[in-house]
């Protein structure tokens, strides 16, 4: 009898924590869009004026092609964050597999990936590149192979999933602010 007095407060605790964890994880994906989006506009303003202020540089078209390319994947994930705020993880799948939408969000990511890879030949930029923008199989700690989709949205709250690709903008810029850095740095 002692044990089973023992064990309701604790499935009672276990219970009512599971809604205590699910509202955090709410709670810090909000906290980090804020910050990010803090961030993103610091970062923003930082590579306006480096772009201005290279218009005399040898590597000038190359800046400009990195910024355009980073702008058209931004904008493009900017319209993917608001399309996952609104209706889920769902948007990338049909069934078990990829949506037009899911396919286009691989395709596009592959497409910045290998425009990145054009224009510079720093190693350090390259391999965190695909690190961070890479949509290739995921190995999980069980030495499965997954698809990218399933493992980083499928079962997630849209709030997960939406801070995870606003992540990827930041991620976005900090690699053309830091692009552009090596890029001015040559042009001297």
């Amino acid at each position: 009898m002692k044990k089973i007095f023992l064990i309701i407060p604790i499935l009672f605790l276990s219970c009512n924590s599971n809604l205590n964890t699910e509202d955090q994880i709410i709670e810090l994906s909000k906290l980090q869009l804020t910050e990010n989006n803090q961030l993103i506009k610091s970062l923003n303003e930082n590579l306006d004026d480096k772009i201005k202020n290279s218009i005399d540089l040898i590597h000038h078209n190359q800046i400009k092609k990195c910024d355009s390319l980073s702008k058209e994947y931004f904008n493009y994930l900017q319209t993917v964050e608001n399309e996952v705020n609104q209706k889920g993880f769902e948007v990338f799948f049909d069934g078990d597999k990829y949506s037009k939408y899911g396919k286009e969000y691989i395709s596009q990511s592959e497409k910045y990936i290998k425009g990145i890879e054009s224009i510079t030949q720093s190693k350090s930029i390259l391999e965190r590149i695909n690190i961070i923008f890479s949509t290739k199989y995921v190995t999980n700690e069980d030495g499965f192979n997954i698809n990218y989709l399933d493992y980083y949205f499928k079962g997630f709250p849209k709030s997960q999933s939406t801070a995870f690709i606003n992540d990827k903008r930041k991620e976005i810029l900090t690699f053309e602010n830091e692009l552009i850095d090596e890029l001015i740095i040559k042009s001297k």
